[in-house]
């Protein structure tokens, strides 16, 4: 009879330890899907201003925050100890509004700065999205293990718990602090590095820029004591062109730039391009801050200025955009062409076989052009290969580094870069010095007699000037 008893006890609590076991495994395996369910939520987006940012969570080992900012790369951070990744991907931005940004107290602005609202409202509808999707998917186990609605509903408790757990730890052991050091993927890989030059190149560029109008006037002093021009032309009595390329955001360029302008008595401006760093909306207050000028302003788009910076430069009076047109000024004929990849969202070089292609779309209309061009600008020097011999004068900027030749006696000349290369200053070994031309045309012929090239070391503040003289023949004639 004992023997009875106590197998019948052995038995119970057998059976009872299989059930837990089987309850266990099923709950286990409901709060798995529950937690895996995350994967088939759809992001929630937000729109904060003229940004829409993407929002989603995603089951991860590592308590991460993703920043991504296509085509720049990423952000990450160890921001929370919950096993979920959250990730915030940049979808658009609304051109329209993005260029109030550059006003202070704009629309757009002020509702940058009340991003919290919005984004919390997102992560609020994320938040019961998930926790719906969770309990489905746990209810969904239960009902396929039990077949019984109590069990259902037993679920779809347990998934909800699994969600609200997951979204409080999140919410206290978040660090937003942790993205003072974060990681970075993509083209964003260079920017620890890039930060750590410009804390050097900043602590010298406001005395830079303090220096410029000192630099400016010692420089003007030096051109008048060079030999006058030949010919008995003297230079008050010829057309002058200045000749600027690659401002890049620089301010120190742009204060350079207008100080020369009004010293050297300059009739026009030639820009050959690249007066921005990436073409974003954030960039397009920039040409404000040294345009109009008091002179005409001709200029042509770059590899790094989009569709969105031709249009900002075109509303700005006294600037004229020349996109495979003609324009006179001073009685000097200016064809100005962009660069063929002037149109990518994103910056790039263009490749060969596009520089090809539009070289032989600007001799063309070269040939068509009445009356005939004196300068012909264009951006990267591979669009002019097929000009020398053509015409007198190709200006040309992209490569950051200052030169004249003579071809064919056509004169080539690349203004290097008036703003010191901008980032890209920052990877080439030592400094990339800010350069600028005067150009001096014969009031009658239109020919080019002289070329004075100012080049401003802005670490040491030191400047070199260079004239050169042409004398109609094959190479130009240093002066100094």
């Amino acid at each position: 009879m004992k023997n009875d008893n106590h197998q019948g006890t052995s038995g119970f609590w057998a059976r009872r330890a299989r059930r837990a076991v089987l309850i266990t495994a099923e709950a286990t395996i409901a709060a798995v899907m529950a937690f895996l369910t995350m994967i088939l939520v759809a992001p929630t987006e937000v729109q904060v201003g003229p940004v829409l940012i993407g929002f989603e969570a995603r089951p991860s080992w590592g308590g991460h925050t993703v920043v991504e900012l296509p085509p720049a790369g990423s952000l990450h951070a160890q921001t929370h100890r919950a096993p979920v990744e959250l990730v915030f991907t940049l979808k658009e931005i609304a051109v329209d509004q993005a260029a109030d940004l550059t006003r202070e107290g704009s629309a757009a602005r002020e509702e940058l700065r009340m991003w919290r609202e919005p984004v919390t409202g997102a992560a609020r509808m994320l938040l019961l999205r998930t926790a719906v999707a969770a309990a489905l998917a746990a209810g969904s186990i239960a009902w396929l293990a039990r077949r019984r609605w109590a069990w259902v509903a037993a679920g779809m408790a347990l998934g909800l718990t699994v969600a609200a757990g997951l979204s409080l730890l999140v919410w206290y052991s978040y660090d937003l602090d942790a993205f003072s050091q974060p990681e970075y993927t993509g083209n964003l890989a260079r920017a620890p590095e890039i930060v750590g030059f410009s804390h050097e190149f900043l602590a010298n560029l406001e005395t830079y820029s303090d220096q410029v109008p000192r630099i400016a006037e010692n420089l003007y002093r030096t051109v008048n004591e060079l030999q006058r021009l030949p010919d008995g032309m003297p230079l008050e009595d010829s057309i002058r062109v200045l000749h600027v390329s690659d401002l890049h955001n620089s301010e120190a360029g742009a204060a350079l730039l207008q100080r020369v302008t009004g010293l050297y008595d300059i009739d026009f401006v030639i820009d050959t391009g690249d007066i921005s760093e990436l073409g974003t909306p954030f960039e397009l207050g920039y040409p404000g801050t040294f345009l109009p000028l008091e002179v005409p302003y001709l200029w042509i788009a770059g590899n790094h200025d989009s569709g969105l910076v031709s249009e900002t430069m075109a509303e700005i009076d006294g600037v004229t955009v020349l996109d495979g047109d003609f324009r006179t000024v001073e009685g000097l004929t200016v064809g100005g062409f962009p660069d063929p990849s002037a149109a990518s969202l994103i910056p790039r070089v263009a490749t060969g076989s596009e520089l090809e292609e539009d070289s032989r779309m600007i001799l063309a209309a070269v040939r068509e052009a009445k009356p005939a061009p004196d300068i012909i600008a264009v951006h990267d020097p591979g669009q002019a290969r097929r000009l020398t011999g053509v015409v007198p004068v190709v200006l040309s900027g992209h490569v950051h580094r200052d030169s004249i030749d003579v071809t064919d006696g056509t004169v080539l000349i690349n203004a290097g870069s008036t703003g010191g290369g901008g980032l890209r200053g920052f990877e080439a070994e030592g400094e990339t010095p800010s350069s600028l031309q005067v150009l001096y045309f014969n009031r009658s012929t239109h020919k080019i007699m002289a070329a004075d090239t100012i080049v401003i070391y802005g670490f040491s503040q030191e400047y070199t000037v260079a004239r050169q003289i042409f004398s109609g023949t094959d190479a130009p004639v240093p002066v100094a």
